[in-house]
């Protein structure tokens, strides 16, 4: 393949490596979607236990290529153009990516297997395309690199396309000059501040880049010598162990019967097209192609640093929103008839895109239209939930974007004003019917019922301020002195209870050494700033708070005693790991429970024992909060084997 001779034909270069990564994703999901998820399905016991095991392998590949594709955006960015989130609706068509890249979305059969295989594979690899799936052989080729436009060439393999990439910027930075060339913005980038993407960084010259590019390669097709974390190695694996269930079963199929080539709208062309037409199937794929589409607008939007006027963590949190209503519904999707011309064939996500812009004229056009588009899906949304319940909460929560975006609207873009409003707002003004607020000659005492282990340091060290199991007023705080409620507070792990002065006398304040403390069998015990994720993009606020990690709360992510019922354990006591002392030990505790994953911690903190030994010291970790890691209490990625469901706050 030629190198890119001027600024426009890189940037062409790396648009077409964002849609092949966006494309790529979206196979990979469509994939995942069809395959099977009970015994009543026809799957034995270890087959299901596979058929999972591959589920959350594809879906993890997935959010791999999610990191490719924001790493090509940022590429994209720092040289100066847009970020790149369009693709040309599927299938693709011949001349759109050369011949031997095909994309399409088809039931995780074993031909899709050996496809997705034969996509990801290295240069050297000797591998055969999946036999069912429709190729053309063509050239888009030119075999002319004096040209102006900006007129795609031809490459056998992604990383050939990506080695071009690679090669073309040092003799565009040498034509340009050593500035010339990466002229973009850094702070419109998207990095692991904004998403848990492991790898994920801004770029900001050629070696930032060829890092980039370098990590896409090396985690998808492998290196020279194929790496076994590779999506190509992983894809093989796969194939491997398919293949030795098939051999003690021949009926062995893990896959629904869902459309391979399905369109939303209809098809204009003879070749193999499954049009989705039957309810509730087309109303529910009217609702994931919309969020699908919003999602995409408001990442780009996330780049688009002039017309955004909420923070980045409120739209992200918007966007992951929309991309777990969107594995919602591409899953309820391949349960439901997809056309009655087509009978026992399932429908299934067509990621189809409209052709309307992803950019915004100005902040408060993009204000207005967003908060227009959430309200409109949320109408749709509720039309659905008797195929899908939980876009219920969808509704509710696009319900409140709209109105985020239109207050944002109507002050203007006035975000500092309102991000300083909620930062003064007290705790006690929160409007939580859960917490009590009694007041008292010299302070007041908050007790939030959400967070309560029932420890029961209140009653037993202050019974006469504490009136367990007593109907109305319970909480009395002129019975003792600030100094003895305030040590109460300061005893209460789960942080439930908050005492504010109001003598003169100093309030708690964030501790010097951020702590993570695991209890035995129990939870983990946090002192430190706490910022805590909650569903609707804000953070909330605590100097201690106790978070489930046996996985059966029912009030997660906080701790509700189920560990003790469910026979949960877990020593208090893990080993001490190698790791050297922090310069700054207190500091904000981002923590964001990650959907069906693990507690996502940002920032300084030593990981201590019940007994107060230290375990880690980090200023980022991955914490298990499924109860079936065999590291704990670090992640090892068991809540993906196991299942591990936990939906709602920022989860």
């Amino acid at each position: 393949m030629n190198l890119a001779t001027h600024r426009d034909q890189l940037i062409s270069m790396l648009a077409e490596a964002a849609e092949i990564e966006h494309c790529l994703m979206c196979t990979y999901l469509y994939a995942a979607f069809s395959l099977k998820q009970g015994i009543d399905e026809d799957l034995l016991p270890e087959e299901l236990s596979a058929v999972k095991r591959w589920r959350a392998e594809i879906v993890a590949i997935a959010t791999e290529e999610m990191l490719h594709l924001a790493l090509v955006n940022n590429l994209l960015i720092a040289v100066g153009s847009r970020p790149h989130y369009r693709h040309y609706n599927f299938p693709a068509t011949a001349g759109q990516f050369p011949a031997d890249v095909a994309v399409a979305l088809l039931p995780f059969d074993a031909a899709t297997l050996d496809h997705f295989i034969y996509v990801e594979r290295p240069s050297q690899a000797d591998e055969a395309d999946g036999e069912t799936l429709e190729k053309f052989e063509y050239s888009r080729d030119m075999q002319r690199d004096d040209l102006a436009t900006d007129i795609p060439g031809d490459y056998r393999t992604v990383g050939e396309l990506y080695q071009a990439i690679a090669d073309s910027l040092a003799p565009l930075a040498a034509s340009l000059g050593p500035h010339g060339l990466f002229v973009g913005q850094p702070e419109a980038q998207l990095s692991e501040d904004d998403v848990f993407l492991p790898g994920l960084c801004t770029i900001a010259n050629e070696a930032d880049a060829r890092r980039a590019l370098t990590l896409i390669v090396e985690q998808g097709e492998g290196s020279v010598v194929c790496k076994e974390t590779s999506h190509y190695a992983r894809f093989r694996t796969i194939r491997e162990q398919w293949q030795a269930l098939s051999a003690k079963r021949a009926d062995f199929k893990p896959y629904r019967d869902v459309a391979r080539h399905p369109v939303m709208r209809a098809p204009v062309t003879t070749q193999e097209r499954v049009q989705v037409v039957s309810e509730p199937a087309i109303s529910l794929l009217d609702v994931g192609n919309g969020s699908y589409f919003l999602m995409l607008r408001l990442l780009a939007l996330m780049s688009d640093t002039a017309n955004c006027l909420l923070p980045r963590p409120a739209v992200m949190a918007q966007a992951m929103t929309l991309m777990h209503a969107l594995a919602d519904v591409g899953m309820a999707l391949t349960r439901l008839p997809a056309n009655p011309d087509h009978p026992g064939v399932m429908a299934g996500m067509t990621f189809s895109l409209s052709r309307t812009a992803l950019g915004y004229e100005s902040p408060d056009s993009a204000a207005w239209l967003i908060a227009e588009r959430m309200e409109l899906l949320a109408t749709h949304a509720e039309g659905c939930v008797a195929a899908l319940p939980a876009l219920d909460k969808l509704a509710g929560t696009l319900r409140e974007g709209a109105a985020a975006w239109r207050e944002a609207h109507d002050a203007k873009g006035s975000v500092a004003t309102a991000a300083a409003s909620r930062e003064a707002e007290p705790p006690s003004a929160q409007d939580d019917d859960e917490i009590d607020v009694a007041h008292g000659a010299t302070g007041t005492i908050y007790f939030d019922g959400r967070r309560c282990v029932h420890s029961r340091h209140c009653v037993l060290e202050e019974p006469e301020v504490f009136l367990a199991n007593q109907e109305g007023e319970w909480i009395f705080p002129d019975k003792a002195t600030p100094e003895r409620l305030m040590r109460v507070a300061r005893n209460c792990v789960s942080g439930a209870i908050r005492y504010e002065r109001r003598d003169g006398g100093e309030n708690e304040t964030a501790p010097l050494v951020n702590l993570v403390r695991m209890r035995e069998n129990g939870p983990l015990s946090l002192n430190a700033d706490v910022k805590l994720a909650a569903a609707d993009g804000r953070q909330e606020s605590a100097l201690r708070v106790a978070l489930c990690r046996c996985g059966q709360s029912k009030n997660k992510p906080f701790c509700d005693q189920s560990h003790i019922a469910a026979g949960f354990t877990a020593s208090g006591e893990a080993l001490t790991r190698p790791s050297p002392v922090l310069e700054d030990r207190a500091g904000p505790l981002v923590v964001t429970p990650l959907r069906n994953g693990p507690l996502d911690v940002r920032g300084a903190a030593e990981i201590i024992t019940g007994t107060g030994r230290t375990v880690d010291r980090t200023l980022a970790i991955r914490l298990c909060r499924c109860g079936r890691s065999q590291d704990k209490p670090f992640c090892d990625g068991s809540h993906r084997a196991a299942g591990f469901a936990a939906a709602g706050r920022g989860a």
